[in-house]
């Protein structure tokens, strides 16, 4: 039987094609290797909450606002929402607006007060003092912010002393200013009605100090000193009395002296 006469040209076409074919399987091979190496993440995941749509400034969040997403660690705000912690978020309004699908921070809500009393510390009072634009640092205070309080009597007639200024209370935190309880969100060019014009101020204290700064305030005229905002440092431990500072400025016949009155002059 004749054997079949095979071209030596087909047989290289066919040589060819299956050479291209396995270099065909081989390039694709290695590009999905690369592709697969470059977006590999082996970085550590947390699951956060996220807005499942974008949302604008002053949008309260609820329930059915968040969803679950997984997000690298180093990329997630040190203080995010997360599926765990949301429920204590809901009800609060966005500061400022969020992309969805981006990590929320905690610190882009703003916390709502239906009832004040849930906003006194347990253990702690909330005292109301009535201020003017003097002692209120010309109403530039704001919830949050910590002041110090002087308390001014006036010398007594005859005192030695005068008028005298001693510390009362220090570091004490504003709850409220007027009805003004924690931060406002004002809409991007809107004026904030709210931001100056109160003759109030809601403090926190303990029960000790409240009874200090009432008989304060019946005693003498009270001063408030606004703090930097993160100063914890204690504050002055003395006072001033009229009669010390005219000596500090080098004036003399500081009133209530017990000194010899010599008076000089005349003939005789």
């Amino acid at each position: 039987m004749q054997k079949p006469n095979i071209s030596r040209n087909l047989l290289y076409i066919i040589i060819a094609v299956v050479m291209a074919i396995l270099a065909a399987l081989i390039a694709v091979r290695y590009v999905q290797k690369q592709v697969d190496e470059r977006t590999r993440d082996d970085r550590e995941m947390v699951q956060v909450a996220v807005p499942v749509d974008d949302m604008p400034q002053g949008a309260i969040i609820a329930a059915g606002d968040l969803a679950s997403r997984s997000v690298p660690a180093e990329l997630a705000p040190a203080d995010a929402v997360t599926p765990e912690n949301h429920a204590e978020y809901e009800g609060r309004m966005l500061r400022a607006p969020v992309r969805g699908g981006a990590p929320l921070s905690a610190a882009a809500l703003v916390p709502l007060y239906d009832q004040f009393s849930k906003v006194i510390p347990q253990g702690k009072v909330a005292y109301t003092l009535s201020v003017d634009e003097n002692n209120s640092v010309s109403g530039m205070i704001a919830p949050g912010d910590l002041i110090d309080i002087l308390f001014m009597k006036d010398g007594d007639q005859g005192a030695a002393t005068g008028v005298e200024v001693l510390p009362l209370l220090s570091q004490i935190k504003v709850l409220a200013t007027g009805s003004r309880v924690g931060e406002r969100v004002v809409p991007e060019g809107e004026a904030d009605d709210e931001a100056q014009g109160f003759s109030s101020v809601t403090l926190e204290l303990d029960h000790r100090q409240a009874n200090q700064l009432a008989v304060a305030s019946k005693a003498g005229n009270l001063r408030v000193l606004l703090r930097e905002l993160h100063d914890t440092s204690p504050g002055s431990a003395s006072g001033l009395s009229e009669n010390e500072l005219l000596q500090s400025l080098g004036a003399g016949g500081a009133r209530g002296s017990n000194g010899i009155e010599f008076i000089i002059g005349g003939k005789g």
